[in-house]
């Protein structure tokens, strides 16, 4: 695929290579890591814009980050334009350039508020919610799935409506609801969705590999690509794309990851976040079975530190 820098409203991002949001896993220290492997944009996890206006010090936390909010997106959710209009005008996103407002989200306790993808069913309330939030004066992107059940392709009228409302990208996940993260993307949504607007589209879903990235480009025509899971169990992944020269070897990777958690949060917490990666840190490695075993029962970041600094 080629890598270049793409216009997003009127900001440039260094490439069209993106790190998806990904509630639980896209923190400040997951974002540091990719940019560093040459990611062009990455994306705060979801965020309450209704929590986030009524002081949730949870959603605060959320959109850390640091001297990289320059490359960062704020991902917002909600199903009230009012809230949403409010969170992207709040001092809580004011040096944010890009808010991206989340409609593909498929998890119940969202989906159930008529929040993330339920609003697939509902275009008029999209339109609403993205008009709204333009006015903001924010780059406005909106991320979506290509509709709620097998068959569903909502994603042509939402690229459109999107675009007419003065969202300046949008993110297809070619996959519905139902589908949640596995099965193989609906390309041709994608391309469909790609040929009705002028705004760029960037396609999302089941990116593992430099060669998924480049089959979903040859196929859809989009954009660029957001990587989602193929970034965390593919750490350099992102930079392979990119082509960014990097030193540095997995067990760096790791212990540079614990050493930003420990930076953020306190000690036990920071060991119980890591935790969550190391299945994806270890997948299709031979002879680490006692060395995942003993990382997944760490308690402190000096445990980790060892085991990872005497075992690899």
């Amino acid at each position: 695929m080629e890598v270049c820098t793409l216009a997003v409203g009127n900001t440039q991002v260094k490439n069209n290579v993106f790190l998806a949001p990904m509630a639980g896993y896209t923190d400040y220290s997951l974002r540091k890591l990719q940019l560093e492997m040459g990611a062009g944009l990455t994306f705060t996890e979801l965020v309450s814009a209704k929590g986030l206006m009524y002081g949730g010090a949870g959603s605060k936390e959320l959109l850390y980050s640091g001297e990289e909010i320059k490359d960062t997106a704020a991902q917002i959710f909600g199903a009230d334009a009012f809230f949403l209009r409010a969170a992207c005008e709040s001092e809580y996103l004011k040096d944010f350039k890009i808010v991206d407002i989340n409609m593909g989200c498929p998890v119940p306790k969202v989906f159930k508020n008529g929040e993330g993808s339920a609003l697939l069913t509902d275009i008029k309330k999209a339109e609403n919610i993205i008009k709204e939030c333009v006015k903001s004066g924010k780059i406005i992107t909106v991320k979506i799935r290509t509709g709620q059940k097998k068959g569903d392709d909502v994603a042509t009228d939402f690229a459109m409506m999107s675009e007419n409302a003065g969202a300046s990208l949008i993110t297809v996940h070619g996959r519905v609801r139902e589908d949640y993260y596995s099965g193989e993307p609906d390309f041709n949504a994608i391309e469909r969705a790609k040929r009705a607007v002028k705004i760029p589209v960037i396609a999302n879903g089941g990116i593992f590999t430099e060669e998924d990235a480049i089959n979903m480009i040859e196929r859809t025509g989009a954009d660029g690509v957001m990587l989602a899971r193929g970034a965390i169990a593919n750490p350099f992944l992102v930079s392979k794309l990119t082509k960014t020269p990097i030193n540095i070897t997995l067990k760096d990777y790791m212990l540079k990851h614990i050493k930003l958690f420990s930076k953020r949060v306190e000690d036990k917490r920071a060991a119980m976040e890591f935790r969550k990666f190391v299945p994806y840190y270890f997948k299709g490695m031979t002879g680490v079975k006692e060395l995942k075993l003993a990382l997944l029962k760490a308690e402190n970041t000096a445990e980790i530190i060892e085991l990872l600094s005497k075992n690899l």
